[in-house]
């Protein structure tokens, strides 16, 4: 049997589970998450066990099935008979499955990460024992500007560790994952950083927060430090339910450390610094989205999960339940329905500035971020309000939380020269410039325009080799699931998707383009180059473009100066991606069948023979390559793991020279 550690209380936990498969003897780390407030006495009295959690006794023991589910249940008893009132979740078990994290022991990843933020900054450091950040490079006290102190329960990164320097905080106080720093803690931070000009501590709306930062200021004004506190309440999302003096502080927060940080290095005063942080922080409003729910480090399972269906707005930072849970929307709607609870909610209207702050909760890709501030940005503007400053990234995580949050500060007198000042903080983006003007004209160049009318020649052509293309992309159409599956096996999957794109590209040439053949190659290289991504769009475009200037002037191209253009591009598609046959690329499937045409047509073969030759030289080539090792693109990355399926590059070759053949066949007779 193993002995229970019990860690703290999670500030804002949701009912996190506790699923466990303990096969090592050792103990436990148990984090206790609030499920209902819980009275002193109470308290107390559910911290007392009744023996140890028991545990599988020996590492590698053979274990039972129904052991081991009897064990879980004994396992959920004990905690049920330990904690009446609370929820649990294990930190650290010898055996115990976890989410997949880079940490070492749950229990030390806050003094770890602090220690990994202070070695990449200079000009930070660890004060002690305590998990706090504080400025290297303060001056000595009597000198001292007005400290800014911030700070709450880990998990928030980069808030508040990342915003520690000259310009915005002289220290911050870190917690626990989701978890109020003591008051111990907070008082250190106070009498390491603070003058005679004294301190003012901004405080997110959180009750274990205000708590801890609320008394750690009486004790240091007892101390003879003069502090101030502000607190930062700036979520909307449950206005109309909630009074604004209970609402929650969330990303915002971050827009108030600016201000506050670049008034006290100003120089001004106290008092003078904590209005302007008062007045940034009732002139704020922010309000979030969440995909899904966060993992806590240790936890198997996310605290709570949205289905596929759902999205929650206005979730706290924590976790914390939202105002409700909608469908998934659109960027553009998700966005406008944000700032419309934000602009209802600060009665921002026509005529006003503010600065616009776009923050992800920890796993929302850049580019997402960057479409809301698109969206957001329109939103305001078709309100008639000016966005003078706008920044998008993640500014305060709630771990690894997918889902955004959307901040909007009016901005009155001297609060754009705040955001605008220079700070040492790592973790703040500076700039925030708003570029009103986004598109800029193209070079024009002499090559191209437009088209010249089809001429009796031209139109001959023009019968004989729109339909000859049309077939083509037809079969590119036809053979998009099939190209997708095999580009998925070895490669991104795009594959399917880039040759439709390459199909409709062939079906939207005007009819002008088939004037000639050398003018038709010249075209289609030009379309596939803007239709298609990635590498396969190069390729195309460079094969056709070499192999129009080997027909360039020829009128009446023969069977043998066809096969000269086909060569030109097939070496074409070899120089440009220094690949070469054996490599498992389209080559393998072009080089044999250019080969074939060649050969057939020197034999005497008719063009239609030699096509029919290239065509079975392609579809043998493709099918080799499942037994080849890439050793060109994306493929290759993968080495043998892609043996086994053909290459849907070379598959692609096959499908549209077979696509000809008829085509050949009909030119011949």
């Amino acid at each position: 049997m193993g002995a229970c550690r019990i860690r703290g209380c999670h500030e804002s936990a949701r009912r996190w589970r506790l699923k466990m498969r303990c096969r090592a003897e050792g103990g436990a780390d148990i984090a206790l998450g609030r499920r209902q407030p819980v009275a002193a006495g109470k308290r107390a009295a559910g911290r007392r066990t009744t023996g140890a959690l028991p545990v599988m006794a020996q590492s590698g023991q053979r274990i039972d099935p129904a052991a081991e589910a009897g064990m879980r249940r004994a396992q959920h008893r004990w905690v049920a008979r330990a904690m009446p009132t609370r929820s649990a979740a294990f930190t650290h078990c010898p055996g115990i499955v976890a989410m997949k994290k880079l940490i070492n022991r749950p229990a030390d990843v806050v003094r770890e990460m602090l220690e990994g933020i202070a070695r990449q900054t200079p000009h930070v450091a660890i004060l002690g024992d305590e998990n706090v950040l504080i400025r290297r490079d303060l001056p000595q006290p009597a000198q001292r500007p007005v400290a800014i102190i911030s700070g709450g329960g880990s998990g928030h990164e980069p808030a508040h560790g990342g915003y520690v320097g000259a310009g915005m905080l002289s220290a911050a106080v870190c917690g626990e994952v989701f978890t109020s720093p003591s008051t111990d803690a907070v008082l250190a931070a106070i009498r390491a950083t603070s003058g005679p000009n004294g301190a003012v501590l901004v405080v997110k709306n959180y009750t274990g927060d205000r708590l801890n930062f609320g008394l750690a200021a009486e004790l240091a004004r007892a101390e003879g430090i003069p502090v101030e506190v502000v607190i930062v309440s700036d979520d909307v999302s449950l206005r109309g339910i909630t009074p604004r003096e209970r609402r929650r502080g969330i990303a915002g927060t971050v827009l108030v450390h600016k201000l506050a940080g670049a008034a006290a290095e100003r120089g001004l005063a106290l008092a003078d610094v904590a209005a302007i942080a008062n007045e940034a922080a009732s002139n704020l409003g922010t309000m979030g989205v969440a995909l899904d729910g966060c993992t806590m480090p240790g936890v198997e399972q996310s605290g709570f999960s949205l289905a596929d269906h759902e999205i929650e707005l206005g979730l706290g930072i924590h976790g914390e339940k939202g105002v409700k849970r909608v469908s998934p929307m659109p960027a553009d709607a998700l966005a406008d329905t944000l700032v419309a609870n934000i602009a209802e909610d600060q009665s921002i209207g026509g005529g006003d500035r503010v600065a616009l702050l776009v923050n992800g909760l920890g796993a929302t890709p850049d580019m997402e971020l960057s479409i809301v501030l698109r969206a957001a940005y329109d939103s305001l503007s078709r309100r008639g309000v000016t966005v003078e400053r706008a920044w998008a990234g993640t500014f305060l995580s709630a771990l690894d939380m997918p889902g955004c949050s959307v901040s909007v500060l009016k901005l009155h007198d001297g609060m754009l020269e705040g955001l605008d000042a220079s700070t040492q903080a790592r973790a703040w983006p500076g700039g925030g410039a708003v570029n009103r003007n986004i598109r800029i004209a193209p070079a024009t160049t002499g090559a191209g325009g437009a088209l010249p009318p089809l001429t009796a020649d031209g139109r001959a052509w023009a019968d004989r080799l729109c339909p000859a293309l049309h077939a083509v992309a037809g079969t590119l159409i036809d053979n998009e699931p099939r190209l997708t599956e095999l580009d998925s096996l070895a490669g991104d999957g795009d594959l399917g998707a880039s040759m439709r794109r390459a199909a409709n590209a062939i079906l939207e040439l005007p009819l002008e383009a088939y004037g000639a053949p050398a003018t038709v190659l010249a075209a289609l290289g030009a379309a596939l180059r803007r239709a298609i991504a990635g590498s396969s769009g190069p390729f195309y475009a460079t094969a056709l473009l070499r192999a129009a200037r080997q027909l360039a002037g020829v009128s009446e191209p023969s069977a043998r100066d066809w096969a000269s253009a086909f060569r030109r591009g097939v070496e074409a598609i070899g120089d440009l991606g220094g690949a070469k046959p054996g490599d498992r690329t389209m080559l393998d499937a072009l080089v044999p069948a250019v080969d074939a045409f060649d050969r057939e047509l020197s034999a005497g073969k008719s063009a239609a023979d030699a096509w029919a030759a290239a065509v079975d030289a392609a579809q043998q080539g493709a099918q080799e390559t499942a037994s080849m090792t890439p050793r060109a693109g994306r493929a290759s990355y993968l080495g043998e793991r892609a043996v086994g399926s053909p290459d849907g590059g070379a598959v692609a070759v096959a499908c549209w020279l077979r696509a000809l053949l008829p085509h050949v066949v009909q030119r011949a007779g």
